[in-house]
């Protein structure tokens, strides 16, 4: 049996609009990973990195198709367990697309509308089908694949981990192709980036890692409305010469016996992944030199140590209480204090269903008046009672569609991902879930 060479690029971004990154993604020797949370303000950002976790905790268990839907299937009990337990989490969840690539086959599993492509010779393809909404009216003919790219309701998923107690998962095992290059990727680029735009950036590019950074500033410049993670995967039969990270090379971690160099910064660990969605890089600096006199050093001391207690004060004040008010026209549940304190901003703790144009003049104005709450259980039971005196029409809650999940030993073979994606909520006003 050939050896199998596998090279590899990743990189994550959170775009142009978004200021946090609810995309995490995962490297641990051949198995490749890309998780896309959704569920709100920190909730989506907690579901991916948990997938993530769950999966390189499982790593070395993971060897063909049955073992690596198996802990995939962990990984949904574990995010939704926690969404249980933490009613602010309630209804999160996260979209992932997996690759593991063995010397005999290659192994995808997916659920969302994550994405694995092929790229061979020049040709893309791809190699899962998304769980989504769109993806459904395509391929009952409603709508074609162009369609699909500009639907009202493309960010609708019809399955993600996390959600329920239980979920169908899409595996299939491939042959391997030599040469070939593999993609990975959340919808952050897929909603930016064409297949034949795709297409001809890995053929411009000859190394992984390069490609993957083509990728994602091709997303950024062509709006960057969402997070993106890609990685490209390059598969050969004999090693490539700068192709980025081996995944043959386990960890690239320097001897201890080593020391580093006076004059050069070396990066330990490069290849490291961490249960972030960024590989770490870990400077070790030379040592400067040491020449200050100890009256010096103690009063620096008490002088940051007292700006970083009222920063701390600031921080926890701005930090607590919950209030009601808009975002844009949605109804929407803070954490912090209305205006922020100094750079403490408020965050959105929870979405609702409720919108402007639900309410009653009166509400609206109490709305605008930001309502305050010791908690966010009151906040919650506040915009519950207003949805039952006005009881809005829902507008984006659908029925889940039925679906099937793909041959375990065949390609899925299409569509796409498009913008943020979202599930259905199951509770009365339990926050939307949004993809990220």
């Amino acid at each position: 049996m050939t050896s199998l060479f596998v090279s590899h690029g990743a990189q994550t971004h959170s775009g142009q609009v978004r200021n946090n990154n609810e995309d995490a993604f995962l490297v641990q020797d051949r198995l490749f990973v890309v998780a896309d949370g959704m569920g709100g303000h920190s909730a989506g950002e907690v579901a991916s990195g948990l997938a993530v976790s769950s999966l390189r905790d499982g790593a070395t268990a993971i060897t063909d198709e049955a073992s690596l839907a198996a802990a995939l299937h962990t990984a949904n009990e574990v995010i939704h367990t926690e969404s249980m337990m933490n009613h602010v989490r309630h209804g999160m969840g996260t979209t992932i697309a997996a690759l593991l690539a063995n010397d005999d086959a290659i192994v995808v599993a997916h659920v969302g509308d994550a994405r694995v492509y092929r790229w061979v010779d020049g040709t893309l393809s791809r190699v899962t089908k998304d769980h989504s909404y769109v993806q459904e009216l395509v391929d009952e003919g409603i709508i074609t694949l162009e369609e699909a790219r500009v639907h009202p309701r493309r960010n609708i998923v019809t399955r993600a981990l996390g959600i329920d107690a239980e979920v169908d998962i899409s595996t299939a095992t491939l042959p391997v192709t030599i040469g070939g290059r593999y993609v990975l990727c959340s919808d952050g680029l897929v909603d930016e980036v064409t297949d034949s735009e795709i297409s001809a950036i890995l053929g411009r590019h000859e190394t992984a890692n390069a490609a993957a950074e083509a990728l994602v500033a091709a997303a950024n410049a062509a709006g960057g409305r969402d997070n993106v993670t890609v990685i490209v995967i390059d598969v050969s039969d004999k090693p490539t010469a700068g192709a980025g990270g081996s995944s043959d090379e386990r960890s690239a971690q320097r001897s201890e016996e080593e020391e580093p160099s006076e004059s050069v910064p070396v990066l330990v660990g490069a290849s490291a992944t961490t249960t972030d969605n960024v590989v770490a890089t870990t400077a070790v600096l030379p040592k400067a030199k040491v020449g200050l006199s100890l009256g010096f050093i103690l009063f620096w001391t008490a002088l940051v140590a007292i700006v970083l207690s009222v920063l701390i004060v600031f921080a926890a004040y701005g930090r607590t209480g919950y209030f009601v008010g808009f975002e844009g026209s949605d109804v929407v549940i803070y954490k912090g204090r209305p205006g922020g304190v100094l750079w403490f901003d408020p965050t959105v703790e929870a979405r609702t269903p409720l919108k402007e144009r639900d309410l009653t003049e009166e509400m609206a104005q109490e709305i605008l008046g930001n309502p305050t709450f010791g908690d966010a259980a009151s906040a919650q039971r506040y915009v519950n009672g207003i949805r039952d005196k006005v009881q809005p029409i829902p507008t984006t809650t659908l029925p889940l569609p039925v679906t099937t999940t793909s041959s375990s030993t065949t390609t899925s073979t299409t569509s796409s991902t498009l913008p943020a994606t979202t599930t259905i909520p199951t509770t009365s006003v339990a926050p939307t879930t949004t993809g990220q």
